[in-house]
């Protein structure tokens, strides 16, 4: 069982714990992260996502997660990247990216808090957790924006200007 916090749509906290399931039934507000892994050739780590995903099987996808009950933002952020595809990141390796998102739909209703890190492993060097990700990828953002428009991401079109800015990021 995950437990997590529910919140308003300010991102306030209400008081109410329940099941990450429990939740997403209800189509209750909680707190999620994204993480925006970026080499130095400005090329974005997508991972795609396992076929049994409740959420977007299949499709290519950022490193997320839902903030744990009781847990920061920064140490949820900390611990998907190192669940999902075994990078260990310092808190101060995490910068802030971006404003949060509120997503607001009939069903998986939720604030993603956004970051991005430096990292340049190679796709082979990643351990990725399997049961959530089927494979990991190097790509360069034009290629996202065309995937995005494709349909063959989790990232809806409003997500292509974060993309857009992560080529101004200063090295």
């Amino acid at each position: 069982m995950e437990l997590i916090e529910i919140v308003d749509e300010n991102g306030n906290y209400t008081g109410q714990v329940m099941d990450k399931e429990e939740a997403h039934d209800k189509n209750l507000l909680h707190n999620e992260v994204g993480i925006f892994i970026i080499n130095d050739k400005k090329e974005i780590l997508l991972q795609k996502r396992s076929a049994n995903k409740r959420f977007n099987p299949n499709k290519w996808g950022l490193c997320a997660g839902h903030v744990d009950a009781y847990e920061t933002l920064e140490e949820a952020a900390l611990r998907e990247i190192k669940e999902e595809v075994g990078l260990d990141v310092s808190i101060e390796e995490l910068i802030p990216y971006g404003e949060k998102e509120v997503t607001i739909k009939d069903s998986n209703s939720h604030i993603t808090y956004f970051y991005y890190v430096k990292c340049n492993k190679k796709e082979d060097e990643f351990i990725i957790q399997e049961e959530e990700l089927s494979k990991v990828k190097w790509f360069n953002i034009d290629e996202i924006i065309m995937m995005i428009k494709e349909g063959k991401t989790s990232f809806k079109e409003n997500k292509i200007k974060s993309f857009e800015s992560l080529r101004n990021l200063k090295d």
